[in-house]
């Protein structure tokens, strides 16, 4: 009985129609250019999440342009006046243009964390570099989503 329950089970689910949401490849855009400022891991990430998502059937197509900017700021100092506490902020500002180089929009995406400062400068630079790959990873979901949303 349990074996009949579980066959019927599955059939139901398997056929319930769920695909995940950037499974799909009938994208509405065509990246015919992506220039960044810097080239780095970073702007890499980016540029190799946005290509995955170019549908080469779309009739529209886009150049796009970015700049990726970082900034680690002091937000807390302990008694000594050492910094104790740091903001890592990234910014990354996305202009897309049409095929004859006319800009259609432009936007802003920003993420930053919090994080106390490690004694161990090779510690502290390994974590940075963690944090900055997290926040990247979530800027380009953010423009993956507005460029699918994009009219």
């Amino acid at each position: 009985m349990k074996k009949i329950f579980l066959v019927i089970l599955i059939l139901l689910l398997n056929n319930c129609g769920y695909t995940p949401i950037y499974s799909n490849k009938n994208s509405n855009f065509k990246v015919i250019s992506l220039k960044s400022n810097i080239n780095n891991n970073l702007t890499n990430y980016i540029e190799n999440s946005i290509n995955v998502f170019s549908n080469e059937k779309s009739n529209k197509k886009l150049n796009i342009t970015f700049d990726l900017k970082e900034d680690i700021s002091v937000i807390l100092k302990d008694s000594k006046g050492d910094p104790s506490k740091n903001r890592l902020a990234i910014t990354v500002d996305l202009s897309i243009f049409d095929a004859n180089k006319n800009l259609i929009v432009s936007n802003i995406f920003s993420e930053s964390f919090q994080y106390n400062i490690d004694d161990n400068k090779f510690n502290l630079k390994q974590y940075e570099k963690n944090i900055k790959f997290n926040l990247v990873e979530q800027i380009s979901q953010q423009i993956i989503e507005f460029l699918t949303n994009m009219k």
